[in-house]
């Protein structure tokens, strides 16, 4: 459980869910709050309504009768139905109608409204027009403490009423459009039962607020369990992808580079599926290479080491004279070993990144001169034309002196190798603002196309063979590409299959 709380689903699942809670939450509570001003609202105009009605009805009656004796009747049909305590006033401002049992006092005489009650200021006043004369103010108090409202129910209802009666106890009668809350007590007059409202109220909008935030909330959590459900489902989909790169990178780091994860969508984790493949295609081509590598190095060992110790044991065993000639072939072949041994220190340390140079300012025509000038002998023996054109240029730069002629060098003599007698080899020389452009051509066999993309890489020969390029190992073109590259520059090769070929290096004149 915990591992689950603490992985990417847990935390994305619970964010979420937090998200939702709070959303949730949020609404519910803007709900009920606008739920409640709402009510507020309506309630307020329930009983704006009601006191109009009420004001109608004490006009038309007055109007028709012209008697507050019928005033006093409709008031308290009022008082009744609405549960509101109604007074009515004249213009004098004495109480003419109450919707409870209407007094005199001791005299005989009307009261005031200061009179009847301690508190008068709980009642809104409303004034009553009959063809345009004040007749009177309506007084309502709509919530009245419930001792000032015993309302004689004996005239006015039958049915509840009168099985309240026949009960003899206090009780709550439901009636369509309000509850009635009455108990029965002795007539002061007649001594009988008779029932006296303490409560009558039309249902309460506060019922439908509490039911409506009631339906709220039940809503909001089986919308959060819904939610939550649906964005578990949704990680858990959206992290299958996630959890197959996970165990492929786990078997990739046991050692088995074939692991691959599908390559789906173009989103986020559809490129990180891309890149893994991309990598273990990489690592399991550098493994590969990696023993090709440590094959070939062991070969290109053996066979001077093979040849040195032929030799040496057969001049050990008399079978061989250590003359001038021999000892010239053990130098030769040790020089080969050398050579290969530093060919291999230079790729590693440029594959490490620690391949440093150190640069001088000076013309590059120089070197490319003495290296044509130590392989002219060898080309005039073959016959083989070996030039420089545009050799004439004043330009200096920065470069590594032992490196520039390295890379000449080694293109020159892969040149000499692949050209045959009779052949041609030219050494272009061409400068601009940017770069020095160095292009050796030779008149040679050629290079097939779907050589040339691999005519860079370790131990690797166009024929197949094992002929020397440089120190016979294959690794001269891959060392001129890392020297190349450690100058900030870049080599290049074009051929066509019996027309020659052509190494293009270029290298920048102002250093980066």
């Amino acid at each position: 459980m915990l591992r689950w709380i603490f992985g990417l689903q847990g935390r994305l699942t619970l964010g979420f869910a937090l998200i939702l809670v709070i959303s949730i939450a949020g609404v519910n509570l803007y709900s009920a709050y606008a739920t409640r001003i709402e009510t507020q609202r309506f309630a307020a105009e329930i009983e704006q309504m009601r006191a109009k009605r009420a004001e109608q009805l004490v006009r038309d009656t007055f109007e028709a009768n012209q008697n507050w004796d019928e005033v006093q009747y409709a008031i308290q049909q009022v008082g009744n139905l609405y549960g509101w305590r109604v007074v009515l006033e004249n213009e004098s401002g004495m109480v003419v109608a109450d919707s409870h049992q209407f007094v005199r006092n001791a005299q005989g005489l009307f009261e005031t409204l200061n009179d009847r009650f301690a508190t008068p200021n709980r009642f809104s006043k409303r004034p009553v027009y009959v063809n345009n004369q004040l007749i009177g103010y309506l007084l309502v108090d709509e919530r009245p403490n419930k001792q000032e409202r015993p309302l004689s129910m004996k005239d006015f209802y039958r049915g509840s009423i009168a099985r309240l009666l026949e009960d003899g106890a206090t009780s709550t009668i439901n009636q369509k459009q309000a509850e009635i809350r009455a108990t029965q007590v002795p007539s002061k007059a007649t001594e009988d039962l008779v029932a006296e409202v303490l409560e009558y109220v039309d249902p309460p909008l506060s019922n439908l607020q509490s039911a409506f935030q009631r339906s709220l909330v039940i809503a909001g959590a089986a919308a959060g369990l819904a939610g939550l459900l649906i964005v578990t489902i949704f990680t858990r989909e959206a992290l299958a992808p996630i959890r197959g790169l996970t165990a492929a990178a786990g078997k990739l780091g046991t050692g088995d580079l074939g692991q691959r994860v599908p390559e789906s969508g173009s989103d986020d984790i559809g490129d990180l599926a891309r890149t893994f493949n991309t990598m273990a295609s990489d690592l399991e081509l550098a493994g590969q290479q990696r023993k090709q590598l440590t094959a070939d190095v062991a070969h290109e060992l053996r066979t001077p080491l093979t040849n040195i110790q032929g030799y040496l044991e057969a001049i050990k065993d008399g079978l061989v004279d250590p003359d001038e000639e021999t000892i010239d072939t053990l130098h030769d072949q040790t020089t080969h070993l050398a050579t290969l041994i530093e060919d291999l220190r230079i790729l590693a340390v440029a594959d490490a990144g620690a391949l440093t140079l150190e640069k001088t300012h000076g013309s590059p025509v120089t070197i490319i001169a003495d290296v044509v000038t130590t392989f002219s002998q060898r080309a005039r023996d073959r016959e083989i034309e070996l030039s420089v054109s545009n050799n004439e240029t004043t330009l200096t730069m920065d470069y590594d002196e032992t490196r520039l002629r390295q890379i000449i060098t080694n293109l020159v003599e892969n040149a000499l190798t692949n050209t045959p007698n009779n052949g041609t080899i030219n050494i272009d020389i061409q400068d601009n603002a940017q770069d020095l452009k160095i292009s050796i051509t030779d008149s040679g066999v050629g290079i097939s196309k779907e050589n040339l993309p691999r005519i860079f890489d370790q131990f690797y020969r166009v024929d197949g063979s094992r002929s020397s390029v440089t120190g016979g190992a294959g690794l001269g073109l891959t060392i001129v590409k890392k020297l190349v590259e450690a100058h900030n520059g870049s080599v290049g090769v074009s051929s066509e299959i019996g027309q020659g070929t052509t190494f293009t290096v270029s290298l920048p004149i102002i250093d980066s």
